[in-house]
């Protein structure tokens, strides 16, 4: 019955055989369009000198529990492969209702213008799998080159070199294009360098440009935190210190019916310190001080002289305040708020005007 078959999936060999003039390079599950069958074909490819016309393989297949499916041994017979070509993918070594997992593959002999040489001494060498680009610079470097297979970083390594498409060849392969998309080993690399070029000058461009616009933000940011921690800093004014208690002297008796020189001493010394008294009546040439009758004695005494005309006559109080007094004091309290105040004003008005108008 004649059907056809669709890919399934196919992965690359994670190895290589150290020396060998053939070498595994994929296996492929294919899958029949009319009973649903899976086929496995495998891909290899003359790394030699010489052509090839046969080779002989071990293969087992297994499922997804890791029980053998199939084992056995399966003949390339009358190939024709040059140095460097790939043959296999066309015939299915084994066909399976029972899903494949995974595929063992042992290389037996190989047929060189008809010479056999033994392949089941050459050790295999894992392989790392290749590197994966961005997706960008994947699609920049297929755009240019036009090759739409390269999604690898082209890189060297100890035992061969792998191609942006994945594919690996050893150095016994000797070659500088790639036996499976075609690029050009070189070319590739310098256009993928270009590439890489180009996209950091862009991002050191786009840097510069993010720094244009964060650095004046920071700069305007880092003033107005120095101006709020200068008015924070800033020492307190002290308040002005109230005026000490006036000090009280016990009034001295004196004797009755008399005149006491020392209450009028103490009044001299607590009114007028500088020992004179002012007034605005006469003063006696004798004394310099002011005269008093009983009455107005008794009034003074009892604190009588109360209205601004009764103090007329009054002797001058160094603890009474002045209007200026006053004001001075409030001028000296209220300065530095309101100082702290103006100064964040002007800060806020240059952010705003730097970040919303200019």
């Amino acid at each position: 019955m004649e059907q056809n078959y669709s890919l399934i999936v196919q992965s690359r060999a994670n190895y290589y055989t150290a020396g060998s003039p053939v070498q595994f390079v994929r296996v492929e599950l294919l899958k029949g369009d009319v009973t649903g069958e899976v086929a496995v074909c495998l891909t290899f490819k003359n790394v030699g000198t010489e052509p090839l016309t046969g080779l002989v393989i071990h293969f087992k297949c297994k499922d997804a529990a890791g029980q053998i499916l199939c084992e056995d041994d399966f003949y390339y017979e009358q190939l024709n492969a040059a140095p460097g070509a790939l043959f296999g993918s066309d015939d299915a070594v084994y066909v399976s209702d029972t899903p494949v997992s995974s595929v063992e593959i042992e290389q037996d002999r190989v047929f060189l213008n008809g010479r056999g040489v033994d392949l089941r001494g050459y050790k295999r060498v894992r392989l790392q799998p290749p590197r994966v680009l961005p997706g960008s610079i994947a699609r920049t470097l297929q755009a240019r080159t036009g090759n739409r297979e390269l999604t690898c970083v082209p890189q060297d390594t100890e035992h061969g070199w792998f191609c942006a498409c994945g594919a690996f060849h050893p150095n016994e392969e000797n070659t500088r294009h790639c036996s499976e998309c075609g690029a050009d080993r070189a070319s590739v690399k310098m256009t993928l360098t270009e590439i890489l070029e180009e996209a950091r000058q862009a991002a050191e461009r786009q840097q510069r440009e993010i720094n244009a616009v964060v650095d004046p933000a920071a700069a305007a940011a880092a003033t107005a935190a120095a101006a709020q921690a200068a008015i924070g800093a800033q020492p307190a004014v002290p308040a002005p210190a109230a005026p000490a208690p006036e000090p009280v002297f016990p009034p001295q008796a004196a004797p009755e019916n008399e005149y006491s020189e020392d209450i009028e001493a103490e009044r001299v010394r607590r009114y007028a310190p500088n020992g004179r008294l002012f007034d605005d009546e006469t003063m006696t040439e004798e004394e310099g001080t002011r005269t008093f009758d009983a009455d107005e004695t008794a009034r003074y005494e009892t604190d009588e002289y109360d209205s601004p005309a009764d103090r007329r006559g009054r002797y001058a109080d160094e603890d009474e305040e002045s209007e200026d007094d006053t004001m001075a004091e409030r001028i000296i309290r209220w300065a530095p708020p309101i100082t702290a105040v103006a100064c964040a004003l002007i800060i806020a008005v240059s952010l705003v005007y730097h970040f919303v108008i200019a």
